[in-house]
């Protein structure tokens, strides 16, 4: 499953939305007028959307386990599916993620094998939330709650912390009491997303860069690099999108692949395979 990795990757941007609901964060001081104007600018400039799709580019860095490249073609459907197609030369497709509301499929095209698991058992393997919604949030740069509708949040949700200048961090303030997750932003740039066990010893880390215009502001990320530490076998993402490509709103075809002829693996043994 040489590419399967690259996919598996993207999927556990996810785990930045894992945390299930547990303990409250202390009220903190009252919000800055001005950081909450940026708040208010933050959601403004997210654009009302039903498809997504982009082309583009990941590598991978499996620690001393060498790297992985290859090109990519996203398409979303809000609220219903994910589809992540990874090719090589000639546009040949090697391996392909699909998810729906209820349901992850991994499919290796080159070895014929699968994995089919649904969120909710997914969820209680990760002894996290699992869900569409949130994965579909972090590939598009956006901030969210979990356990909400997507876009369904209010800033008196977080703890807010200003930085000085025009950095500040958004903590939601339920958080689980093994771990904390947190963004981080400039302006109505989202920096990064963080989710980082209580112990300290494991995190997942999405860092966002080259941005481009959406809505009314030039915050949507082409560059996503995701890095998991405290695992046997670090991992390093680097996830583009070709900014030419990006389309809003447009006719997009997400298909379940035909899998009659494949055999199927459990995500215990494709974990096992990576060494996670």
């Amino acid at each position: 499953m040489r590419y399967i990795p690259i996919a598996l990757c993207i999927v556990l941007l996810s785990v930045l939305a894992g945390c299930k609901g547990g303990k409250e964060l202390a009220t903190g001081q009252s919000v800055p007028q001005e950081i909450r104007n940026d708040f208010e600018n933050l959601v403004a400039s997210y654009p009302q959307w039903s498809t997504f799709s982009s082309k583009g580019s990941a590598d991978l860095a499996l620690g001393q386990g060498g790297s992985l490249s290859a090109s990519t073609q996203v398409r979303m459907v809000r609220g219903e599916s994910l589809q992540i197609s990874v090719r090589i030369f000639l546009g040949i497709e090697v391996a392909r993620l699909y998810m729906t509301r209820d349901s992850l499929f991994l499919v290796d095209k080159m070895q014929r094998r699968y994995m089919a698991e649904s969120l909710a058992d997914i969820g209680n393997q990760l002894a996290q939330t699992f869900s569409l919604a949130t994965v579909q949030d972090a590939l598009l740069g956006r901030i969210f709650l979990l356990d909400t509708t997507s876009g369904q949040y209010r800033i008196d949700d977080f703890e807010v912390v200003a930085s000085g200048s025009s950095r500040w961090s958004l903590l939601p303030r339920r958080q689980d009491a093994r771990f904390g997750y947190r963004f981080d932003l400039n302006g109505t740039k989202l920096l990064s997303t963080k989710c980082t066990s209580a112990d300290g010893r494991k995190s997942v880390a999405c860092h966002y860069a080259d941005f481009i215009r959406q809505g009314q502001s030039d915050n949507f990320p082409t560059s996503m690099q995701l890095a998991l530490t405290g695992l046997s076998l670090p991992l390093s993402l680097n996830l583009h999108y070709d900014a030419s490509s990006v389309a809003w709103n447009g006719s997009v075809s997400v298909e379940k692949p035909n899998l009659s002829r494949y055999t199927r693996v459990t995500a215990t043994q494709l974990l096992k395979e990576l060494s996670l």
